[in-house]
């Protein structure tokens, strides 16, 4: 059972009662991180085993030779799992880190030798890593406050991923990873400055392709 104590009414809040009037972007943090970081320690890690298991078993993550992934931070979707299995396969990791405003990916080998707390307090490459460009990479793993089902997604404002991700070449799938309450049927804030996903994976779901049409 997920814990997300309003979850019913996020998803269908004019089954539960709830108010189905649009949100802002400020509206919806408000609203899906109090729940996120409300989830039981024992479901985070049952959550990130299963997501862990659907990531390793996604086409595009299991054949590509190089993976762009988060290094999670806080209540996210916990990432260390999959960046050990990845790199325990003989993939290429490379993970970001901050300067100024867009961030930039470095190959690591470990996640206790090669990462240093940053910016916000995210763990980051430290100096002596490898840059390396994303579009080498078979398989891109994206943060995310809060996802639709069409792959709309809001971050926590700064706009990192939005920059990332317009850039990087449409052949590349992206995956956001959440936990199941914080997908919602739209997100009608969502703005053209915002790029989706095209992939998202949630513990009870697996990996679903989105409903992108227009």
């Amino acid at each position: 059972m997920n814990f997300c104590p309003i979850h019913r009414e996020i998803i269908h809040p004019e089954a539960a009662g709830g108010d189905a009037s649009p949100q802002t972007k400020k509206q919806l943090r408000n609203r899906i991180l109090p729940l996120r970081d409300a989830i039981p320690y024992s479901e985070v890690l049952s959550s990130a085993l299963a997501v862990r298991e659907h990531v390793r078993s996604w086409t595009p993550f299991r054949d590509a030779d190089c993976v762009c992934c988060y290094v999670s931070v806080r209540s996210e979707m916990p990432t260390p799992g999959i960046i050990l299995r990845a790199m325990e396969s003989g993939k290429t990791v490379i993970v970001p880190k901050v300067f100024g405003n867009v961030i930039r990916f470095f190959k690591i080998k470990s996640l206790t030798d090669d990462l240093n707390r940053g910016t916000f307090g995210v763990l980051e490459p430290v100096d002596s890593c490898e840059e390396v460009d994303p579009a080498v990479a078979g398989a891109c793993l994206i943060p995310g406050v809060v996802f639709d089902e069409r792959g709309n997604r809001v971050g926590y404002g700064k706009g990192y991923y939005d920059r990332f991700l317009s850039a990087l070449p449409e052949s590349i799938p992206t995956l956001g990873l959440a936990y199941d309450c914080q997908v919602l049927p739209e997100i009608s804030c969502a703005s053209q400055e915002d790029v989706p996903v095209q992939f998202i994976v949630t513990p009870k779901r697996g990996v679903f392709r989105v409903n992108n049409d227009s």
